[in-house]
């Protein structure tokens, strides 16, 4: 029975994954994505958002050259230092961002997207079917406001345990040790993450997608239309342009006591990415400081205390061009795969200790 379901899964997966390329239109269409990079409201990179950004980092730049603590001689110096955005760890990422773009419009996508309607009719069956669930067929404007929002901060919740389970499973921690291995931060580094990751996290994330299909499923689109703002969801665009390219940047921006534990400032995150000892097992909250804060993850260091990026005891060859990104944690995972079927059971506490690399 469990064998018939994983099957039937991984055949719909293979199915929505091919879509793509399954005819010229579709073919077309996908590539047409691409083209939408900077205009499309659902994609990070739309141009609302990077000019928020843009303005947060004029308004850093502005207080920095008022303090006395920036010397750079233009604005433009200051925004692309050319020892960050000409590293060699950079220019990976630029490589590295327009393969995976390719990549994930003519495969990867639509592969989460076929995960996204199997777990929209699990979850159907489960909540609907099984328990009996009625969803509701219409809300109050209020309700329907309280319903955005928390469905926002509980995806949101289950991205921090998900990327707590990336750095804390080894299995996991060699995908995501993609993403760590930048040397510099620029807004694409935020694009250096392997594949397998998206699809682990999506599944961890699947409860969550699948109450949210089954919860709005009765709703009318004219209902729905007041959380909206451009066709998109209010909550989603308000997030936009809190200055979220700015978390992969060398830029300390502080948004002040406050503020740093509520959303991720740019500060906050790069203290994830940092070598410093006293940062590591810190900061996993994706959009919201809040989970960090709850469960004591929270670090938020002193805008002059200087920060490095990167992986310590590696070797530098294994993260050093876009194949290896793609390729070397396949190889990393089938390692400790080996592994762990050579030597045999270990107690539960062993594995804790090897995952906090104790």
């Amino acid at each position: 029975m469990v064998i018939d379901a994983v099957r039937w899964f991984l055949e719909r997966v293979a199915e929505y994954s091919l879509s793509a390329v399954s005819s010229w239109d579709r073919f077309t269409a996908a590539i047409g994505q691409i083209l939408g990079t900077f205009t499309k409201l659902t994609n990070g990179l739309a141009w609302p958002y990077l000019l928020a950004s843009l303005t947060i980092a004029g308004v850093a730049y502005s207080v920095s050259k008022q303090s006395g603590l920036s010397s750079a001689p233009s604005f433009k110096a200051f925004l692309f230092p050319r020892g960050v955005y000409g590293h060699p760890s950079a220019m990976l990422d630029y490589r590295f961002y327009l393969v995976s773009t390719l990549l994930n419009v003519l495969l990867f996508f639509p592969m989460l997207i076929g995960v996204g309607v199997i777990v929209e009719k699990m979850g159907s069956a489960v909540l609907v079917g099984y328990l009996g669930w009625a969803p509701p067929t219409t809300l109050s404007v209020p309700l329907l406001f309280t319903a955005a929002l928390g469905f926002y901060l509980l995806f949101d919740f289950m991205s921090y345990w998900a990327h707590v389970l990336l750095h804390k499973v080894p299995l996991l921690w060699a995908f995501h040790q993609v993403h760590h291995s930048a040397d510099v931060l620029t807004p694409i580094s935020a694009y250096r993450a392997h594949p397998l990751e998206f699809f682990v996290t999506t599944l961890l994330r699947a409860p969550v997608i699948g109450l949210a299909f089954v919860f709005y499923e009765h709703l009318s689109p004219q209902d729905l239309a007041v959380t909206t703002i451009f066709g998109i969801s209010l909550v989603g665009f308000v997030y936009g342009l809190s200055g979220f390219h700015l978390h992969h940047s060398h830029l300390p921006i502080s948004y002040g006591p406050l503020l740093n534990r509520v959303v991720i400032s740019p500060i906050v995150h790069q203290a994830h990415h940092s070598l410093d000892p006293r940062h590591h097992g810190k900061n996993f909250g994706v959009k919201f400081a809040l989970w960090d804060w709850l469960f004591g993850t929270l670090c938020v260091p002193d805008r002059q205390e200087p920060l490095r990026f990167g992986l310590v005891d590696i070797k530098k060859d294994d993260f050093a061009t876009v194949g290896k990104l793609y390729v070397g944690p396949l190889q990393r995972a089938g390692g400790l795969i080996r592994r762990s079927l050579a030597s045999g059971p270990r107690t539960r506490a062993q594995d804790v200790v090897r995952s906090e690399g104790l």
